[in-house]
């Protein structure tokens, strides 16, 4: 993160901290906030927690939004199409993409949000379930962003956004899958933020700390705070909502 160039500001609301860079600041700024009403966007993970949440704020702001995850989301709107994913499988990934582009030209919002742990000493972690784990919190968000990105070069904008974790910048005792999958995203995140934005494509990783989701009914960590996923899925969506003349970099939150 640049935080110590001109161009990035770092902001601090209660325990949230973001990075942004802005383009052409110096001059007088024309650009909108971008409008989401009837826009394309997938959503990966949607079926509970922070996906299921930021599939319900963007169908508040009119986008057209597609869900990939293995259950169904509790969801019913005209504006949602859900597609059984399995996101640790390639194949699957693939199918669902086909579909989408049957019906969209071009999808200008992809939310990578599918996540799985698993938690242990290193030595009792399996090779499958080690595999699992990279295959769907950084391997499905390759192969998603695979499919996105060529229409977005093409059309010059379009928004990435990757939800890591506070796990993805500070490891901890029996989490190597989990944190080796999202350092992993993160730094696929920061050099695909370098790659793609002389195209106009903005990248963004959310970095959340402890959030009242099924994802701790797995694991033997209970924090003793955790932050409401529909607070996460709104800064999500803000991000998103940002002027295409800014990229939140980074974000990061943690529970008050």
């Amino acid at each position: 993160m640049l935080l110590n160039s001109p161009f990035c500001a770092k902001v601090t609301i209660s325990s949230l901290y973001f990075c942004c860079i802005a383009t052409n600041m110096a001059t007088q700024s024309t650009h909108l906030h971008v409008n989401l009403q009837k826009r394309p966007a997938v959503v990966t993970g949607s079926s509970s927690g922070i996906g299921l949440q930021t599939v319900n704020a963007l169908l508040e702001k009119g986008a057209l939004v597609y869900g990939l995850s293995r259950r169904e989301p509790p969801v019913e709107h005209e504006r949602f199409r859900w597609l059984k994913t399995d996101l640790s499988l390639p194949a699957e990934i693939a199918g669902s993409f086909k579909t989408i582009k049957e019906r969209e030209t071009y999808v200008p919002l992809l939310v990578n949000n599918a996540g799985l742990g698993v938690f242990g000493d290193v030595d009792a972690i399996t090779p499958e379930a080690w595999a699992e784990v990279i295959a769907v919190n950084l391997t499905a968000a390759y192969l998603c962003t695979r499919e996105v990105v060529p229409q977005m070069k093409l059309h010059r904008t379009g928004t990435i956004v990757n939800v890591s974790s506070i796990a993805g910048k500070r490891g901890f005792k029996g989490g190597s899958a989990y944190c080796a999958s999202k350092f992993g995203l993160n730094g696929f995140s920061e050099a695909l933020m370098e790659e793609l934005r002389e195209f106009g494509i903005r990248v963004c990783v959310v970095n959340p700390g402890s959030t009242d989701t099924e994802f701790f009914d797995r694991s033997a960590v209970q924090p003793a705070k955790r932050m409401d996923p529909e607070d996460i899925a709104r800064i999500i969506v803000s991000a998103i909502e940002l002027p295409d003349n800014v990229l939140p970099d980074q974000i990061v939150v943690r529970p008050l």
